[in-house]
């Protein structure tokens, strides 16, 4: 009997194996033409710090126009290779952005007159520009948020009652709060009424951060007749609040409810001293917009709702049922006293509003100020809050839902031992397997 050499099984098992190679081939040679045209990328770090977080894709939301981005760097430097896939994400979202890398020796009349410093990053849209040297999305994300704003903004801080300061960096001040304000695009300034015996005629919003002391009349005459001419005010009061702001308090048309909030839910959830309460029952009002996180306070105090004749006043947060305001001093076991202590829900901030042929005037009062204080700021979501209250006070509705955090990790920090793991598995123990599997597969095959 004839065997045919060409239908043996040996024969048959190379041509299928052939075959398979040159699908396989003609796979590869696909999805590598297609990766040049679409490149695929997978953010796996924990924070999604290589997507856009919600705050930039926010602010690229805010803005209408064609922005520019250009950044001074000469030829051999390396965050140039940095920079590019940094911006490009921006791009993906907004293609209007125009990017230029700019070697600063090709211009140097442009450098000199403007003042650019090597590694420089101008962001313009129009006539208005911002400058950053972050080179991260932090960085160019706040480069933006400044930039969408329509105008400057001053935030007016007083000071000489021993309030909190957005200049001093003790844990009570508020210099980091300040600080965020900052790179959102607010102005942030400080002024003594003894001194200046007025409120400067360009402050969009007044910050009264829990003074301590008496005022003099002069300074509180000086913020009733800038309330009375439609400013806006922020006032963070406590529990021990100085009695001279009481013409304030009428004006406004608030009273502070006597004692310090106590809320047995969150003494429950782990919290060990009385004066922390957690809240999370929020108005729906325009500056709490799609807030949903839980604010931190210390030491707070509720707050009556007075509103004198043409004002619209509202409860922005508020405590739960089961809360209460202690009159006695919260040391040894506390407990609701019928008659003595103000049973909740309790008003903790509220805010007000009225229509002036200008404009809407606008005030919020908050029953605590520690909330935004340095040690307790990063807590929850005490500093989107803060951020939001100065967003809508001065009037920038749209920029209140762009939060404040931009990201939570933007670099990949490895030790030494996990650089020697990496370098060692890649370069030595993976090809050895490769090699190792090879030779056991043409091993077996001979003995086939």
């Amino acid at each position: 009997m004839t065997v045919n050499p060409f239908n043996s099984p040996r024969r048959r098992a190379r041509i299928a194996h052939a075959g398979r190679f040159i699908i396989a081939l003609v796979v590869a040679v696909t999805l590598a033409w297609l990766s040049t045209r679409n490149p695929p990328s997978f953010d796996v770090t924990r924070a999604q710090s290589h997507t856009l977080s919600e705050a930039s894709l926010a602010v690229l939301e805010a803005f209408t126009g064609p922005v520019a981005i250009t950044a001074f760097l000469p030829p051999n430097d390396l965050r140039r290779e940095q920079l590019k896939p940094l911006i490009e994400r921006y791009r993906r979202h907004r293609p209007d952005i125009r990017f230029d890398i700019v070697d600063p020796a090709t211009e140097p009349d442009r450098v000199r007159s403007e003042e650019i410093r090597d590694g420089e990053i101008i962001v313009q849209r129009e006539a208005r520009q911002e400058r950053t040297t972050a080179y991260s999305e932090r960085g160019i994300t706040e480069a933006l948020s400044r930039l969408a704003r329509a105008e400057d903004k001053w935030i007016v801080f007083i000071s000489g009652h021993g309030e909190r300061s957005s200049r001093r960096n003790a844990n009570h001040d508020v210099s980091d709060w300040a600080s965020v304000l900052e790179r959102r695009g607010f102005n942030v300034q400080e002024i003594n009424l003894a001194e200046f015996r007025t409120v400067p005629d360009n402050a969009n919003v007044v910050v009264l951060a829990s003074p301590q002391v008496d005022f003099q009349p002069i300074e509180t005459n000086a913020i009733v007749e800038y309330i009375e001419a439609g400013g806006s005010l922020l006032w963070l009061t406590d529990p021990d609040h100085p009695t001279t702001l009481g013409a304030l308090e009428q004006v406004i048309g608030f009273k502070p409810i006597p004692g310090t909030i106590v809320d047995p839910v969150s003494l429950a959830q782990g919290v060990d001293n009385p004066a922390f309460i957690l809240l999370n029952q929020y108005a729906k009002h325009p500056a709490l917009s799609g807030f949903n996180y839980t604010t931190i306070m210390f030491y707070a105090v509720g707050v009556h709702i007075r509103a004198p004749d043409g004002w619209v006043a509202e409860r922005l947060i508020f405590s739960g049922d089961k809360a209460w305001s202690e009159t006695d001093p919260l040391d040894g076991n506390v407990g609701y006293d019928d008659g003595a202590d103000f049973l909740g829900p309790i008003p903790v901030a509220v805010a007000m509003s009225r229509d002036l042929p200008q404009h809407q005037q606008r005030l919020v009062v908050v029953g605590d100020g520690d909330f935004l204080a340095n040690a307790y700021l990063q807590n929850s979501g005490n500093q989107d809050l803060g951020v939001r209250l100065v967003e809508w006070l001065s009037h920038d509705d749209g920029m209140i839902s762009i939060p404040s955090r931009v990201a939570e990790d933007d670099i990949l920090e490895l030790k030494d031992w996990h650089k020697a793991v990496i370098g060692f598995g890649f370069l030595i123990v993976l090809p050895f397997a490769f090699v190792l599997n090879g030779l056991l597969i043409w091993w077996r095959r001979r003995r086939a």
